[in-house]
């Protein structure tokens, strides 16, 4: 049962980060993430690419948007099952602290790994001009998704 809650939970912090991301993009012009280009990166790890040089202007691949979203919200259930399984272990309820944890975790993937490796724009977007902006941003959207976790959990629950 555990399971099922912390994929519903995922599923609802993933979907309040999107709708957060795309009230952003709207009403302030500030670029969303860019999921065609995750979805490109993750259905060519198949073939063992894990280092992309210019991911940007590499061949577009077939439903790579469907990829990007498949990946972001696998993703973000994965979290929402750890989410929910450490506070069924340690806290019995929902706990705001833990979520914002988790959620900060989660920028460590797109720093770390998604950055370097299939942007090529260096660890933490060490080789972009607007790196404080990125990181900015990056903070304040998995700060939404770990508030989402938080939400999701006070729904499923």
């Amino acid at each position: 049962m555990f399971i099922i809650k912390g994929l519903l939970t995922g599923i609802i912090a993933t979907i309040i980060f999107d709708i957060f991301q795309f009230s952003l993009s709207y009403a302030y012009n500030i670029d969303k993430s860019k999921w065609h280009l995750i979805g490109r990166y993750f259905f060519e790890l198949k073939d063992k690419k894990y280092f992309r040089e210019d991911i940007i202007n590499d061949n577009e691949i077939k439903n790579e948007i469907y990829y990007g979203y498949l990946a972001h919200y696998i993703i973000g259930s994965i979290f929402g099952i750890i989410y929910v399984t450490l506070n069924i272990l340690i806290f019995n309820e929902a706990s705001l602290l833990l979520a914002l944890i988790i959620g900060f975790i989660t920028i460590l993937g797109a720093w770390c790994i998604l950055m370097p490796f299939a942007f090529n724009i260096g660890f933490f977007a060490s080789k972009k001009m607007e790196q404080k902006q990125i990181l900015t941003q990056n903070i304040i959207n998995h700060f939404i998704f770990g508030i989402g976790l938080y939400i999701g959990y006070v729904i499923i629950s």
